[in-house]
């Protein structure tokens, strides 16, 4: 008896520990909601969980937002059937990946935006990080597009969008890896920039072993959070 007693203590102290663990990571988790910084210049990119239609395999570059408290961004991975040039004739020659105009976002799917790379902010256009801005409005993006000295351009219809607590909700579920920012990222080839930033979180979550499974991305920089805050090659 005094074997089985020996045992069942064991068992008993051992399913207390993981209880004990499971709710260190759950409290770790809150505090990390409380601290993760989602406005910072970043990618969401869709984890393999992801099953919304709207955004699987999506990419998207956070972008600042004209409705606070509200946050947004604008998927740049998702070509469409129209040409830039259908909406702005006045476009220069423009390369052959930015021809096509990207669909955003199923919020404003009628309204434009053009991202773009310069040394300086022309007219109302806004910084997103480095020399990587945007501009929205008809007036704004054609003189963007009829300007030669612009050459990495990317014209978007419509925007994701969310409240600050349910985009943090979204990456604690784990829907969504948060990237730094790169600008040739941004103006890369769409075709296998979701299969290339996902397989880079997969990594590293593999490389991390066993986690809990909600953890916020925390915002450090010379680091990363090893499940949902991943730096691209």
């Amino acid at each position: 008896m005094r074997g089985f007693s020996t045992k069942l203590g064991g068992r008993v102290l051992a399913a207390l520990l993981v209880v004990f663990t499971a709710l260190v990571a759950t409290l770790a988790t809150v505090q990390n909601a409380q601290s993760a910084d989602l406005t910072t210049p970043s990618f969401l990119v869709a984890t393999r969980d992801l099953q919304d239609p709207q955004f699987q395999h999506a990419v998207i570059l956070m972008i600042p937002s004209t409705e606070p408290p509200l946050l947004a961004g604008v998927i740049i991975n998702s070509p469409a059937k129209l040409r830039v040039r259908d909406m702005f004739p006045q476009a220069h020659q423009l390369k052959s990946t930015q021809e096509t105009i990207y669909l955003g976002g199923p919020v404003e799917p009628d309204e434009a935006s053009v991202i773009f790379r310069a040394s300086a902010a022309p007219g109302s256009a806004m910084r997103i990080f480095d020399d990587t801005y945007v501009a929205t409005g008809h007036d704004a993006i054609a003189g963007v597009l009829k300007d030669p000295r612009f050459t990495d351009i990317r014209v978007i219809l419509g925007k994701a969008q969310w409240l600050r607590d349910q985009l943090y909700s979204e990456v604690m579920r784990g829907a969504w890896y948060v990237v730094p920012a790169k600008s040739d990222l941004v103006f890369s080839d769409p075709k296998d920039l979701w299969s290339t930033l996902v397989q880079g979180g997969d990594l590293q979550e593999a490389e991390a072993g066993q986690a809990p499974a909600l953890n916020l991305p925390q915002w450090r920089s010379g680091g990363t959070n090893w499940q949902r805050l991943i730096s691209p090659n």
